[in-house]
Parts: structure tokens; sequence; C-alpha cells
């Protein structure tokens, strides 16, 4: 519904705009297409958040976003020839053309091929949002190891007055852009920090993995009605289970942008580090425990045998997820001896 309601909008805007510069009167008359089409594009979206559809939230906020973009461009458009900005005011404009209309229409035709793009399904929805947080983990780490890569200020660069007035504007910047001898070795232990971050996020992926394969082998290899019935109650379970580690992996993927915006040079707020760390390790700890201790929760009050019941979770899935809680705790105690270590030398 909403790829029809994308491309039928797509395909009458340009008419829409190429005659309404002839005729508004006969431009207007396409406007029941573009209605029709943003109508099925809102409803397409609004089907989704309905609880009995099941679209997971990743899939809904994909939807909504691509949704938005496509009714914001099109109102955009139509106003234009409203307000007749889109039309030639004058014989210049008439000779070298307004192109205001088709600046819109292209802008149309840019996010009706983003509906298009929407992931389709939950797995495809949860996978990519996932892929985002490790793409912007990764932007992250970049920005800041080629920060520590730039090695610490020398100590000519401190308090020095008689040399600051022949420092010239570019020299201020890249003061500005460097660690000090003692920030170094914190933004150094937090970028570390930021590794087992994108880890986590990675080795959430593959659990979401192995608890959906899982889910299909379940549903393949049942015939008992009764067994059926137990199954889609474990199914839901799985889902509910996976639902909540997305929704733990998207604590840790806004836990990065927020301790980045802590490690910008120079280090002012060094207990605002500390909180933010603090914060970013509890975020892992839970995804952690979740992998490794893959206990369903009932769904509801009388299903305490499913309390006992877990999702297998392969070797590697496992020993990963081991290996970055062990690695999280060492980079949390690195942040808090640099930190230590800042404050006695201040």
């Amino acid at each position: 519904m909403m790829t029809s309601g994308a491309e039928l909008i797509k395909a009458t805007s340009t008419k829409y705009t190429l005659v309404g510069k002839v005729d508004v009167a006969e431009g207007a008359k396409l406007t029941q297409d573009l209605r029709k089409g943003a109508e099925l594009v809102s409803t397409g979206v609004l089907v989704l958040f309905d609880s009995s559809i099941g679209a997971s939230r990743s899939y809904r906020a994909h939807a909504k976003q691509s949704a938005r973009g496509v009714i914001a461009s099109l109102m955009r458009l139509v106003q234009c020839f409203l307000d007749g900005s889109a039309l030639p005011a004058n014989a210049a404009e008439l000779r070298d053309g307004n192109t205001i209309g088709a600046q819109r229409t292209g802008a149309v035709w840019e996010a009706c091929d983003g509906m298009v793009k929407v992931p389709k399904g939950n797995r495809a929805a949860m996978r990519r949002e996932l892929l985002t947080w490790v793409v912007e983990c990764n932007e992250t780490m970049q920005e800041f190891q080629d920060t520590v890569d730039l090695g610490p200020l020398s100590d000519g660069n401190h308090g020095d007055d008689g040399n600051a007035e022949e420092e010239d504007y570019d020299d201020f910047r890249d003061d500005d852009d460097q660690y000090t001898s003692h920030e170094i070795n914190i933004a150094t232990a937090c970028l570390a920090l930021l590794k087992c971050s994108r880890g986590t996020l990675n080795v959430a992926l593959k659990a979401c993995e192995c608890a959906g394969e899982q889910i299909i082998q379940l549903t393949d290899e049942t015939d008992d009605e009764t067994k059926k019935e137990q199954q889609q109650r474990r199914n839901k379970a799985i889902l509910a289970w996976m639902n909540r580690l997305h929704s733990s992996a998207r604590k840790v993927g806004d836990g990065v942008t927020e301790l980045g915006m802590t490690m910008y040079p120079p280090m002012q707020d060094l207990d605002g580090i500390l909180k933010q760390v603090a914060v970013q390790k509890e975020a892992l700890d839970v995804i952690h425990e979740m992998i490794l201790d893959a206990i369903l929760l009932p769904l509801e009050e009388e299903d305490t045998q499913e309390q006992q019941e877990i999702i297998s979770m392969t070797e590697e899935v496992t020993e990963l997820a081991g290996k970055i809680r062990n690695a999280s705790l060492m980079r949390e105690k690195e942040v808090k001896d640099a930190v230590a270590a800042a404050l006695l030398k201040r």
C-alpha cells in the first residue's frame, strides 16, 4: 500500500509540475491523484501501528520516517503553486525558466524512492537499525582515533604567555583539537570502551539471528496441534526476547553518541565522563547478561513453566559475549584510573 502510494505520487508529481506551469487550473485537476497517493501512504503506515499486525518498533520507525518525508515534500510542491512561487513572474523568468517547481518535484521523487527502499519485514528493519548503530559507532571511533593519533600537546603549548601572542589562529585551533598529556590517556580508555560497544552491537545482531532461526525451525517441524500451540507460545516469547534485546541495543547506540560528546578536547567535565562511562557500561552489561543467560520470560502470569526455557546460542556468540563483557569491565577501570591520575595533576 505504501509503495503503491509512493509510485502514484512520483508519477503524478511530474505531470502536475509541467501542466501547472502552463495552466494552474488544469494542474489542479491532478491533485486528486496526489491526494490518493498520500492517503495510501498514510493509511499504510497507520496499519503498521495496529498491534494485531505485529510490526516491530524498527519497522514502524522506518516506515513513519519515510512517509513523513513523502508527505512533507508533496505539501511543499503543492504550496509553491498555491503561492505562485513556482510560476514565472515576468518575461525574464518565462524566458530563463523558473526552476522552483522542478526542484520541489525532485525532492518528491527522492522521498518516494526512499519509501520504496524501506526494509520489508521486522527482521530486515531491525537488522538495518543495528547496522546503522554500528556504522555510527565506527564513525565516532574514527573521529577520536584521529585525534588520539595526533599525540598529546607539547609542554611548550601550555602556560607560555610570552609566546602566546605569536601563535596564529590556525595554531590556536589545532591546540583546541588536541588532548593534553593526561587527557589523552582518558580518551584512549574511552575509545577502547567504544570498541566494546561496537562489538556488543555486533554480537547482539548475531544473537538475534540465532533466535530467529529457532523460530523458523520450530514452525517447520510441527505437526501435532497441541505441540504447535506450545511452540507458537514459545515463538512469541522468543520474539519478545528479541525485542528486549533490540531495545537494549538502542541504548548502547545512543550511549556511544553521548559518550562521544564528553570526549572532545579540552576535557573540562571529568565527572561527566565517569558518569557516562558508567551508564554505557551498564547498558553493555544488560546485553551481555541477556545473551549469556537467554531465558524466556513468561508472556502471562500462568506461564511460569516458560521461565526456565532458554534460547540456544552458538558457541561463537556466547564466547564473544563473554570476552566483550570481561573487556568492558577492564576498560571501565582504565577510564577511572586515567581520570584519577588527571585529577591529581590538576
